[in-house]
C-alpha cells in the first residue's frame, strides 16, 4: 500500500538548500519569521518545544522530525521554557556549519539537524497547498540513519 503523504511529498521533487546542526543547552528560545519557504528538523538527540502561531506546543524527542511546508512564524524551545518573555537567543557558530544556543557550557539537551529546502517541481505551490500545515512524524528511526553529527558535538 502507498502513503498518499509521502506520495505529494515525493512529487514536491524537495532538495536541501541550507542544513546546519544545531545544539542547545540550557534555557533558550529562538523565534523565526520565514518568508514561507519549505523547513524542516530532525531531532537527533534530546528533546526541544516547537511552537507555531495558533497551535499547542509540541515537545519534540529524539527521532521526531517536523515538516512545515510553508513556514511563517515559528518558535522553538529548550523544553523547560525560558523564565523570560520577548527575549530570543542569537544562535553561536560553532566549529564548521554548526551552532549552539543556551548555556555556552556543557554537554548539549538537545541536538538537532535543521533547515530549509526548495522544492523544484513545477507545480509545487499547488503541492504545498493539499498539504498540512506542518507534519509532525514521532520516532521514524529511518530518517535518522544517514545523519552524522560533525566533529566537535554540534
Amino acid at each position: 500500500m502507498t502513503d498518499p503523504f509521502a506520495e505529494v511529498v515525493t512529487l514536491t521533487q524537495p532538495t536541501a538548500r541550507l542544513s546546519k546542526h544545531v545544539c542547545g543547552a540550557g534555557r533558550w528560545r529562538v523565534q523565526r519569521t520565514e518568508s514561507g519557504q519549505p523547513f524542516y528538523c530532525l531531532v537527533l538527540d534530546g528533546g526541544c518545544r516547537l511552537q507555531l502561531r495558533g497551535h499547542r506546543p509540541i515537545v519534540l524527542k529524539r527521532g521526531d522530525f517536523v515538516l512545515i511546508p510553508a513556514a511563517h512564524e515559528f518558535e522553538m524551545t529548550s523544553v523547560k521554557a525560558p523564565m523570560w518573555t520577548g527575549r530570543v537567543t542569537v544562535p553561536l557558530a560553532i566549529g564548521t556549519g554548526g551552532f549552539r544556543v543556551g548555556t555556552g557550557k556543557g554537554t548539549p539537551d538537545v541536538r538537532r539537524l535543521l533547515g530549509h529546502c526548495y522544492l523544484s517541481a513545477p507545480d509545487a505551490d499547488l503541492l504545498v497547498a493539499v498539504l498540512p500545515r506542518f507534519v509532525h512524524v514521532r520516532g521514524v528511526r529511518r530518517l535518522s540513519i544517514p545523519v552524522k553529527l560533525p566533529a566537535g558535538g554540534a
